[in-house]
């Protein structure tokens, strides 16, 4: 996944070394997390209009930093440490 390849404002999801991950671009930075809902372990989807990522299987809701906005989650999507490399988003 190529961090220029994600729009200001908007957020991605892909896998990036096998890990499924959601990926938001701020414009100043970028946030990745490890994409499986805390719930039940589905990928979540990002929301354009509402700027959330939102779980399809049972309808939690997540802040773009991750952070549960609606259950039935009750944990954050976890941050992921990364870099750029390259333009390249390596996780660590």
């Amino acid at each position: 996944m190529k961090a220029s390849d994600i729009p200001q404002g908007q957020g991605v999801t892909g896998e990036i070394g096998g890990r499924h991950v959601a990926v938001y671009n701020s414009g100043d930075q970028l946030t990745v997390l490890d994409n499986v809902c805390t719930h039940m372990g589905c990928q979540t989807e990002w929301n354009a209009f509402d700027q959330t990522w939102d779980c399809p299987c049972h309808g939690s809701r997540y802040k773009k930093d991750g952070t549960v906005m609606r259950g039935p989650a009750m944990g954050p999507l976890p941050s992921l440490g990364f870099r750029v490399e390259d333009d390249g988003i390596v996780i660590e």
